[in-house]
């Protein structure tokens, strides 16, 4: 079997993801555009042997002979972004399984009134699937015309195992003294909420003086607006060997977006044993947060924010515990190893 991948953005999970096919005998290669420079992924040379950065084809035809010279038997596009993509699709719809990715919710503007048109004129005759991570992208991918049986979710998933075995090499520290400290991974850009998420944090260290701290990974044009405090942490872009020492010390994850689509960010940190906080904004939550492990907020209403960061002093460390054992049983139901099946069987 010989699947091509004709990519976005490339990020860790990706990887683990692909690492699954690979044990099921497949043949593997992606096409993908250029690393972000807000989220540099360092790639081990393994995974380099099987990725074509877009910037380094010069040419759709060469494109097309690379695609030609590797016959895939099923191809998978990422959304309609490109030109390129969408003709290569064109082509080998009637010779491969052609499947198109979505990940934006129905919210019924323009464009997406216009695409429902459009979709259902062409995206459904070069592409027999479409796949999206779950029931808030369902709902477009039916108004772009495909029928129940041809849309798979499940599209997003993180690499389980190993947040699970983060989680395993701390668990006996954290049930001794659960860290009272929040994570918050994102991207420093608007759209991440960082602003509302700090005057939160500050107002409720203002109005409850607590032990508390927030910790805050990433990087983005808005770095250097953040907001200085003794409780607040800047870690900058984390890579992945750097990670376990940050899980041994902090305790619960937030994100409070104004505009995710899904976010794996929050299967990984719910793999990883922590207790979510997250605004209905977050799609992925609506796999990987109940009630049970952790809160729901509005992003833009700093009083629900603060409500919800006061209820979270009030839990006692074994509350905190059962809550993250809570979401790791979420988060192991979609892994890497059921991803490659389902698109094995597609």
């Amino acid at each position: 079997m010989r699947i091509l991948f004709l990519y976005s953005e490339l990020a860790e999970y990706t990887m683990a993801c692909l690492q699954a096919l690979k044990k099921q005998s497949v043949e593997i290669k992606v096409v993908h555009f250029p690393i972000n420079p807000e989220a540099p992924f360092a790639f081990d040379e393994e995974a380099k042997t099987m990725l074509h950065d877009l910037s380094s084809i010069p040419t759709y035809s060469a494109l097309e002979e690379l695609v030609a010279k590797f016959q895939p038997h099923k191809i998978v596009c990422s959304g309609w972004i490109n030109k390129w993509y969408l003709r290569i699709c064109r082509k080998w719809s009637k010779k491969a399984t052609c499947i198109i990715t979505l990940d934006n919710h129905w919210n019924g503007g323009f464009k997406q009134q216009l695409m429902s048109i459009l979709g259902k004129v062409w995206l459904s005759k070069w592409f027999s699937k479409i796949w999206v991570p779950g029931s808030p992208q369902k709902a477009y991918a039916i108004r772009l015309g495909f029928p129940e049986q041809s849309i798979m979710t499940g599209f997003y998933t993180c690499d389980v195992d190993r947040f699970v075995q983060l989680a395993e090499a701390v668990k006996s520290r954290k049930e001794k003294a659960f860290p009272k400290v929040l994570l918050c991974v994102a991207r420093y850009i608007p759209a991440k909420g960082y602003q509302e998420l700090w005057s939160a944090f500050l107002q409720w260290q203002e109005e409850q003086p607590n032990e508390w701290e927030l910790w805050c990974a990433g990087a983005g044009k808005e770095f250097d607006q953040r907001v200085h405090h003794p409780k607040i942490k800047h870690l900058g872009f984390v890579q992945k060997q750097d990670w376990p020492s940050i899980i041994e010390k902090t305790g619960v994850f937030i994100l409070l977006s104004h505009f995710e689509p899904w976010g794996v960010v929050v299967q990984e940190f719910a793999a990883a044993s922590y207790p979510l906080i997250l605004s209905k904004q977050v799609g992925a939550g609506e796999a990987f947060l109940r009630p049970e492990n952790g809160w729901l907020v509005e992003s833009n209403q700093p009083a629900a924010i603060v409500k919800v960061l006061k209820e979270l002093g009030k839990k006692s460390n074994q509350d905190l515990l059962k809550m993250a054992a809570n979401s790791q049983t979420l988060a192991s139901r979609l892994t890497p190893d059921t991803w490659a099946t389902r698109l094995l069987e597609a």
